[in-house]
């Protein structure tokens, strides 16, 4: 019975971030690729402009030391894995693919999910633009954004605020449960509050890149799909959240004028 109990919280958690960093490997080279291929000073990703920060030393060779800081990093999720017992070879390759389709499903009902949610709430819904040409190479570039996006929004931020707010509700001296719920609660909505915010102008030309205007609207999509992706990377994992967050991309772009 002890050993029952002691397996049941580690069946209930989301896979580890190797497993989920190896499962959103295909994003980030889809990501170098068509940066690779598009015109020369093509736009980066804002939110791999925030994580990369540090390799501005590099140069002109920043997408060279990207692209050797992925390969080391798949080499070290890889051997993680292994150090703990998960299965190689054919097995985990399909434990990835399994992790990719989740992903690739959420993203195709994330949109419909939230009109839905938005309509119900009595949110007026967001309007359609005229669609832009899209190149093959945009593309690319477009859902190799997303796992960057993840990394900064839900590994980095959702993780930093869920450690501090459990830290100060337990220093304020509450039961431990409320104080992983509330820090729950509290890092999913300030990390999707903030991946609402980085999107609009005012923060965007701080990186140097444009952004969009303030509209209620969109505003409230934005957070709406933060708290959606931030609940998908709490129970699927980093790669299911990536891939669900491409797909999104994707379909926002070639259906609704904002990006």
């Amino acid at each position: 019975m002890s050993a029952r109990r002691a397996r049941a919280p580690v069946a209930a958690e989301a896979p580890p971030l190797s497993a989920g960093f190896l499962a959103a490997l295909p994003l980030f080279l889809a990501y170098e690729l068509g940066l690779w291929l598009l015109p020369e000073h093509a736009a980066r990703s804002s939110a791999e402009l925030v994580v990369g920060r540090g390799l501005f030393l590099f140069g002109g060779r920043v997408q060279l030391a990207r692209l050797a800081l992925l390969t080391a990093a798949a080499a070290m999720a890889y051997a993680r894995l292994r150090r703990r017992g998960s299965p190689g070879g054919r097995q985990l390759l399909r434990a990835l693919a399994r992790a990719a389709g989740v992903g690739i499903l959420a993203g195709m009902l994330l949109g419909p999910l939230l009109f839905a949610l938005l309509g119900w709430i009595g949110v007026e819904p967001v309007r359609a633009a005229p669609q832009p040409p899209r190149e093959l190479f945009a593309a690319l570039r477009l859902i190799g954004a997303a796992p960057w996006e993840e990394l900064l929004f839900r590994v980095g931020l959702y993780g930093s605020l869920f450690l501090a707010l459990r830290h100060l509700v337990s220093f304020l001296g509450l039961r431990s449960e409320f104080a992983r719920y509330g820090a729950e609660l509290g890092a999913l909505l300030g990390s999707a509050l903030l991946f609402a915010a980085f999107h609009l102008a005012l923060v965007q030309r701080l990186l140097g890149t444009s952004g969009e205007p303030y509209d209620p609207a969109l505003f409230a999509w934005r957070v709406s799909a933060g708290i959606l992706l931030g609940g998908l990377f709490r129970w699927r994992g980093f790669g299911t959240a990536a891939w669900a967050h491409a797909v999104f991309n994707l379909g926002l772009a070639l259906g609704i004028g904002a990006q």
